[in-house]
């Protein structure tokens, strides 16, 4: 879908795109949500690890609470009472998460937690403004061997069940910065920066056009599987 969120008369509007496509393993653990209010516009990603009825019901959930709370209360409370709601399950779900925040006059402001990403499109170059939170990153901080660490990018050290002021990230992108992402690992892991910059490029005016053509470009893996892939692309006009 593509929304238009007006603004304050003279201030512009937000133009939202939102694209999610199952993974080859049923059900779709992937979950997202855009909430608005007057010029102000909420959005949220989440990621669950593996595919259990309590993850899939979980992480459809969660987007709507971070999304719902982050507009009241910001994005830190919006994530860490999304992950309070994790421990209403015996075994509590692993879900990462992304959520951005967009006002008039502010910059994007983004929390995370695990392995969810936010990029940034500023008219020339695509960045990555979020680091995942997984062991292979917690590895190379700590000085072990690129070749080892890699073997570890697959796993995510926290989730939102762990969600609290000292786990969560935080980071600021520039109101200049026009064209906001945030996807899901299936997406990241599977499109590379160049591929996701030339699409960009390409389609960096019509926000429901790129999400639907960052989904597309995540192709099966050598193994032949496929991971569920949500997109939320945030445009300022």
């Amino acid at each position: 879908m593509t929304e238009t969120v007006a603004r304050a008369a003279g201030t512009g509007s937000v133009m939202v795109g939102v694209a999610q496509r199952p993974g080859t393993v049923p059900a779709c653990a992937d979950g997202l949500d855009v909430q608005r209010r007057g010029a102000k516009l909420c959005a949220a990603v989440v990621d669950g690890a593996g595919h259990q009825d309590t993850t899939v019901r979980y992480a459809s959930i969660a987007p709507k609470v971070m999304t719902h709370t982050g507009m009241v209360m910001g994005g830190l409370a919006g994530l860490v009472t999304a992950g309070q709601m994790a421990q209403a399950y015996e075994t509590p779900p692993h879900v990462s998460a992304v959520y951005a925040c967009v006002e008039p006059g502010w910059p994007t402001s983004v929390h995370w937690i695990g392995d969810c990403r936010a990029y940034g499109w500023d008219g020339s170059s695509l960045t990555q403004w979020t680091r995942d939170q997984t062991m292979g990153q917690w590895l190379r901080v700590n000085g072990v061997a690129v070749e080892i660490a890699e073997d570890h990018d697959n796993w995510s050290r926290v989730g939102l069940a762990q969600a609290t002021a000292a786990t969560c990230r935080q980071v600021e992108i520039p109101e200049e910065t026009s064209l906001v992402l945030l996807v899901s690992d299936g997406v990241s892991d599977q499109v590379d920066l160049e591929t996701a910059e030339a699409l960009c490029r390409t389609y960096a005016a019509d926000p429901q056009a790129l999400a639907e053509a960052l989904v597309d470009a995540a192709e099966d893996d050598a193994e032949g599987y496929r991971d569920d892939a949500s997109v939320i692309v945030l445009l300022r006009v």
